[in-house]
């Protein structure tokens, strides 16, 4: 059965969210984020069905790149908490092959966004649903500025209202019902909630003077007489459950209420950010790594492959780390005890002599006139 869903957000720097790493994760690509020199690599995803980008005339040529694209809207912002794009998720009839929900999502989009002046970039996922059939669902992310030829202007704030946006639920699931009914299919979509749904629907079966309709229409009222979604318990257990069942049965496990839509939703949100926060923490690693070779003048050495320990040579390690460890604690037991006045006197010859041998090592590092030791601290027991 078809099903109506159409949202928007924005992705926000004040959320640490970038509209590079969210174009790669959603096309399933390979970006760099030149701002932040992090490379997303999101190649493996394999539940990307198709990817297209779509610009307003006399846009620039690169507007058609995904990198180029993003990177020039990120560097179009200079506020740290800048709104850098606007993202709208829509599921698509399964009832609809492949291609006709590709050419429903490019029409849409050139006639709704693109028209206004948004360069848009959408992505066709596709993921199992509760009854193991297909759940199929587009990201459109679209830029917040006007774009000609020269690159990018001031940001449309019109493109924000709630207006515009009950606009675009209302025409979604007007074009939606004209492309089912012209392939034959008897589904439909409603962008209304459920409660104005049931509204109409028990008052036109108290008017429909033919049974079959009346039965039809009073199954409807049936129907969207319940609440959007289960509370937040409710909505734990029956994903809990559906969750075992997946697992059980050997399908993928994909959410069956609204808030565990919302709860995935987070949870694929998180996990994009975590993975960014890993190549940020790589990558200034790498950096200061490399810094620290060019300011000392040397090289750094390649990490040696080491093979991986078999089970048997885990179990003789484990046993020989258990008698060194013995051994030394026999050790331990059989020496005489040390006085702390023996063990300061230990300690301050040691810094002696690692401050001799520190002396005489810049002395071959930097010829020179010999310099004068430096006072020995006080430090003696006592």
């Amino acid at each position: 059965m078809a099903i109506f869903r159409f949202s928007a957000t924005v992705i926000s720097r004040s959320k640490g969210r970038s509209s590079v790493a969210a174009a790669a994760y959603r096309a399933g690509a390979e970006l760099v984020d030149e701002r932040t020199g992090a490379v997303h690599d999101y190649t493996r995803k394999s539940d990307i069905q198709h990817s297209e980008i779509l610009a307003p005339e006399g846009s620039p040529d690169w507007s058609l790149d995904r990198a180029e694209l993003w990177n020039a809207v990120e560097a179009a912002e200079r506020r740290k908490d800048a709104q850098v794009a606007r993202e709208v998720q829509i599921a698509l009839p399964r009832e609809l092959d492949a291609s006709a929900q590709v050419s429903l999502v490019r029409a849409f989009v050139r006639e709704e966004f693109v028209a206004r002046g948004m360069v848009a970039d959408f992505s066709l996922h596709d993921h199992t649903a509760r009854d193991g059939g297909e759940q199929p669902h587009a990201h459109v992310m679209l830029t917040m500025r006007s774009i000609d030829g020269d690159g990018f202007g001031l940001k449309v704030r019109d493109w924000n209202s709630d207006e515009l946006l009950v606009h675009w639920r209302e025409r979604w699931a007007e074009v939606t019902n004209e492309v089912l009914a012209e392939v034959g299919v008897d589904a439909r979509i409603d962008h209304r909630t459920l409660a104005a749904q049931h509204a109409e629907a028990k008052a036109l079966a108290a008017l429909e003077p033919e049974p079959e309709r009346r039965e039809a229409l009073e199954g409807r009222a049936v129907e969207t007489d319940r609440a959007p979604s289960p509370y937040m318990r409710a909505s734990w257990y029956m994903e809990q459950k559906e969750r075992a069942s997946a697992e059980a049965s050997g399908r993928d496990y994909a959410p069956v209420t609204d808030r565990g839509q919302w709860f995935e939703a987070v949870r694929e949100a998180a996990e994009e950010r975590l993975a960014q926060v890993r190549e940020l923490v790589v990558h200034a690693w790498e950096k200061t790594v490399a810094l620290t070779h060019r300011l000392l003048g040397t090289e750094p050495r390649p990490e040696p492959h080491v093979e991986p320990a078999s089970p048997r040579e885990q179990a003789e390690d484990a046993v020989r780390q258990w008698q060194e460890a013995k051994e030394r604690t026999a050790e331990q037991d059989a020496s005489p005890a040390v006085s702390p006045q023996d063990r300061a006197a230990e300690a301050v010859q040691r810094w002696r002599e690692q401050a001799a041998e520190r002396q005489a090592s810049a002395q071959v590092a930097q010829p020179g006139p010999t310099p004068l030791p430096s006072p020995e601290p006080d430090i003696s027991p006592g």
